[in-house]
């Protein structure tokens, strides 16, 4: 069976958060997303709308009050951050500029040479990365392979890009670009990314980083093991992703993972136009072909 379509991408995910006003005052105020809808403990974030006069919801914030605040370091399998794909350097300078006048403290900042990229936590500890990429064609390559890094950003030629200061709107061109989590075994979710969803390896590191991309893309999904030997399971008691979307680009391509998914022995649900199913670590993706509309989010499933 072939592997992922190559125009395979992250679409909508979805964040466990404790106080849904005080969230919105980063999404919203400080990074710029649209409250496109909300209801029951829930609020839907878009992009602003494009020249058609459409935004794409990106992010639901599921409102459940009295959990724990996410550790900055990983202690359980579950969400490491969400990558929101900025369309430009400029973009990056323009949001880092933002950072600074609305001091909205960052975790640090990195030159991936694939990307450069910003780091920070929501309020309840969800990691959050904005990056921009480089043109594909200046990405490091070795042995026919594609080549991150980890190097100090060059912060004064970011800003630079982005010119004098000026106010900050989310670009309508943002993306969820990526998604990382922590898992308890390298190759246990490789079999699952890779064998049952079709993504290709793009890099392995010593430093336990796994990642996985559909079309060349540096990296869709990245994993780690940094939570130690044999790590207890998220908990749905702590801020967190309780899903995440792989938008295919066709109904045949969506129904091939699912054939994926039986044939290695995992259990999924299919609902409506949507499948849903979830990494030995209980990391649940729901995938959906791009001409199908994103499920409005109701109460959390696991397969």
């Amino acid at each position: 069976m072939p592997g992922i379509s190559p125009d395979a991408r992250v679409g909508r995910v979805r964040l466990r958060v404790a106080d849904l006003e005080r969230s919105l005052e980063l999404y919203r105020d400080v990074l710029g997303f649209e409250v496109s809808g909300r209801a029951h403990g829930l609020a839907a974030l878009s992009t602003p709308a494009d020249d058609q006069g459409e935004g794409e919801e990106l992010i639901v914030l599921e409102e459940r009050p009295g959990i724990a605040r996410r550790p900055s370091r990983p202690v359980t399998t579950g969400l490491y951050h969400v990558a929101l794909l900025l369309p430009s350097r400029v973009a990056l300078g323009a949001m880092l500029q933002q950072f600074a006048r609305t001091n909205y403290q960052l975790r640090g900042m990195s030159d991936h040479g694939v990307s450069e990229s910003l780091y920070l936590d929501d309020p309840d500890g969800n990691g959050l990365e904005i990056y921009a990429d480089r043109p594909r064609e200046r990405w490091p390559m070795r042995d026919g392979s594609i080549e991150m890094s980890i190097d100090p950003m060059d912060v004064n030629g970011v800003l630079g890009e982005a010119g004098a200061d000026r106010d900050w709107t989310l670009p309508s061109g943002t993306q969820v670009g990526h998604v990382h989590f922590t898992v308890s075994s390298l190759q246990a979710a490789e079999a699952f990314y890779c064998g049952a969803l079709g993504l290709d390896v793009t890099q392995r590191t010593l430093v336990g980083i796994l990642a996985m991309s559909a079309g060349g893309y540096h990296h869709h999904v990245n994993l780690n093991v940094w939570a130690g030997r044999n790590p207890p399971s998220d908990s749905d008691a702590v801020a967190g992703l309780i899903e995440w979307e792989l938008v295919m680009g066709s109904e045949h391509a969506k129904d091939d993972v699912e054939q994926r998914l039986e044939a290695g022995g995992y259990a999924f649900q299919r609902d409506a136009e949507v499948v849903r199913a979830a990494d030995p670590d209980g990391n649940v993706v729901v995938v959906r072909a791009v001409t199908a509309r994103s499920p409005r989010p109701t109460a959390a499933a696991r397969p």
